[in-house]
């Protein structure tokens, strides 16, 4: 069997370029926030919120999707993120999230743009037991959160 060092030694190199991870910059209460785009099953704008009485603090409140319950949450309430701003804006959208049985969408403020970056570069923030984690791109700081660690 041929190690990696010896194919490279050889001048075998492997020509492919590196996987490219898909990232949607956000921002929420003022911080710049990538999430990966595979976690994201849609992006819509804004309607209605229906009010939860003595629900959790995070919890914004419920909006019909395409005829779909979803529970719209603030993620600064359960990260250490800022909290988003709860006044809706022509910029606001909400991210509904990718999950087998869950409806759940986050509050973002603005929706700026998709960044991309190597997918061996990204930290995985579940192993350091944190759901956001600080990652350079660019010369920018942005914080990334796993959208997993709301299903945990």
């Amino acid at each position: 069997m041929t190690s990696v060092v010896d194919a490279n030694v050889r001048g075998d190199h492997d020509h492919r370029k590196p996987a490219k991870e898909n990232l949607l910059h956000i921002v929420i209460g003022g911080q710049a926030v990538l999430v990966r785009s595979s976690d994201i099953r849609e992006v819509v704008r804004p309607g209605g919120l229906t009010a939860v009485p003595m629900g959790p603090e995070h919890l914004i409140g419920l909006a019909n999707i395409h005829g779909q319950i979803v529970c719209i949450i603030d993620i600064g309430g359960v990260t250490t993120l800022p909290a988003c701003q709860r006044t809706q804006t022509p910029r606001t959208r909400f991210l509904i999230l990718r999950h087998p049985r869950m409806l759940v969408g986050i509050w973002a403020d603005e929706v700026c743009s998709i960044r991309q970056m190597d997918a061996g570069m990204l930290p995985v923030a579940e192993a350091s037991g944190d759901s956001v984690v600080q990652v350079e791109m660019g010369g920018e700081l942005y914080a990334l959160f796993e959208c997993g660690c709301l299903f945990r």
